[in-house]
């Protein structure tokens, strides 16, 4: 919701920001900064396997530490 909150942020803050409002110049150059730094800062880990978990699925979840 955050991520989506941002790119929105970003989009209409540039696009009224080049028409000439400063503030949403601003704004827009704030947002793109911190969808740049979430981008850089968040984790590269893959999803391996996913599907629907209805009333009365039973899973097990194991996890292992790297190199094992």
């Amino acid at each position: 919701m955050l991520e989506a909150l941002i790119n929105r942020v970003s989009t209409i803050g540039l696009r009224r920001g080049l028409t000439g409002n400063r503030v949403w110049l601003l704004l827009g150059i704030v947002a793109v900064g911190m969808r740049t730094l979430r981008r850089i800062a968040r984790s590269d880990e893959q999803v391996l396997y996913r599907t629907v978990v209805r009333t009365g699925d039973v899973f097990e979840i194991i996890g292992r530490q790297p190199g094992d």
